[in-house]
């Protein structure tokens, strides 16, 4: 339908969840994926799964103002292998633990 789409935004819906359902049942090979200000629907680590598994060539991916986001949804961004650019809510990060080939992150939302 749209093999050529390398960029996607979706700003200020609450229905970004629904939109994204659509856009993984249509081949495309996305590069950069924005959901600013955006609803996730109750089951976002689901989402961020779907977006994972979809999509492996991520290179930026932007969750600024989007909620809500647990811990296992951030635990699944390190799975992006190609990611070089990531924006997130407000949080504060915890820690970063770095050695060759893997990084853990721990990240926590400011309420």
């Amino acid at each position: 339908m749209a093999p050529a789409l390398r960029s996607f935004i979706i700003h200020k819906r609450r229905d970004a969840a629904d939109i994204l359902e659509f856009l993984f049942s249509i081949h495309v090979n996305l590069r950069e994926l924005t959901l600013a200000f955006c609803y996730l629907g109750k089951d976002s680590t689901g989402l961020l799964a779907n977006v994972k598994d979809r999509y492996p060539d991520l290179e930026v991916l932007s969750l600024e103002g989007s909620c809500p986001l647990t811990s296992d949804g951030y635990d699944l961004i390190p799975h992006l292998k190609k990611l070089s650019e990531l924006k997130l809510p407000v949080c504060k990060v915890d820690y970063i633990y770095m050695k060759p080939l893997e990084t853990h992150v721990c990240i926590r939302e400011h309420m």
